[in-house]
C-alpha cells in the first residue's frame, strides 16, 4: 500500500480537502460543536505541523534534486503525503 502511487494521490487529495475544510471554517465559522472541535484540531496541526515538516522535507527533497521553492509549496499544501513517497521512492523527482 505505501508503495502505491494511487494511495499517495488519494492521501494528497485528502490533504487538499483538509485545507478546504480549514479555510471554510475561517470564512464562515462552524456552529456545530463537533465540527468546531475538528476544525480546531486540523487547523492547529496544520498551522504548526506543515512548517515543521519543512525541516525534514527539505533534506529529503534536496537529495532527490527538487528545488527549495517546490519543496516549500508542496510541503505546505500536501505535507507528509507529498515528501514521504519521494523518500520511499514511490515518486521520482
Amino acid at each position: 500500500m505505501l508503495k502505491s502511487k494511487g494511495f499517495w494521490y488519494l492521501m494528497m487529495a485528502g490533504a487538499v480537502c483538509g485545507w478546504i475544510f480549514t479555510v471554510a471554517g475561517l470564512v464562515k465559522p462552524y456552529k456545530n460543536e463537533t465540527l468546531k472541535k475538528l476544525w480546531k484540531s486540523i487547523a492547529f496541526t496544520w498551522l504548526f505541523g506543515h512548517p515543521l515538516e519543512l525541516l525534514v522535507s527539505r533534506g529529503v527533497c534536496a537529495a532527490a534534486g527538487i528545488t527549495p521553492r517546490k519543496v516549500l509549496i508542496k510541503t505546505i499544501v500536501y505535507g507528509i503525503t507529498w515528501w514521504l513517497p519521494i523518500k520511499l521512492g514511490v515518486f521520482k523527482s
